[in-house]
């Protein structure tokens, strides 16, 4: 496979919702569904998700080659209230399907997010990540290491 493809970024909405939903399947099992599956999938009703996807402040966009979704950003505004400055872009996730990497689509879906802080006028663009790969991308998208955190959450 060459190094550039012909791609597009699209925002995920109860449209294309059951190929994102094959997408994460992709991602979980390290294939991807059969083309049976892939029409299970497409004609079943994802009401949680639909409603999920109706959140004013959440952005899901995903890359389509050849009609299937190959990589996906999801992000959230988080606005500050009472302060002089706006809030914060956080990207949650940010995958490209192994054999699509380094072909620029995980560039272009962070230009999502650069393109969403500017919309917003949020101060800042935050993620954490573990990947040293990744975090050579996110440098190439502008952003800079402000130090270390210990991570934690509640489940």
């Amino acid at each position: 496979m060459s190094n550039t493809i012909n791609f597009n970024i699209k925002p995920i909405n109860k449209y294309n919702y059951h190929k994102f939903n094959d997408m994460v399947y992709w991602r979980i099992n390290g294939n991807e569904r059969t083309d049976e599956e892939k029409e299970r999938s497409k004609n079943t009703i994802y009401k949680e998700a639909y409603k999920e996807l109706e959140h004013e402040d959440f952005y899901v966009y995903a890359a389509e080659y050849e009609g299937r979704f190959i990589g996906w950003i999801a992000l959230t505004y988080i606005p500050k209230i009472g302060k002089w400055q706006k809030g914060t872009i956080f990207v949650d996730e940010l995958w490209t399907a192994p054999e699509f990497r380094r072909k620029g689509i995980a560039y272009e879906l962070m230009k999502k997010a650069c393109e969403l802080q500017t919309k917003t006028g949020a101060m800042a663009l935050r993620l954490y990540t573990n990947n040293i790969a990744a975090q050579k991308l996110y440098e190439k998208c502008g952003l800079v290491v402000e130090g270390e955190a210990v991570f934690m959450e509640k489940r």
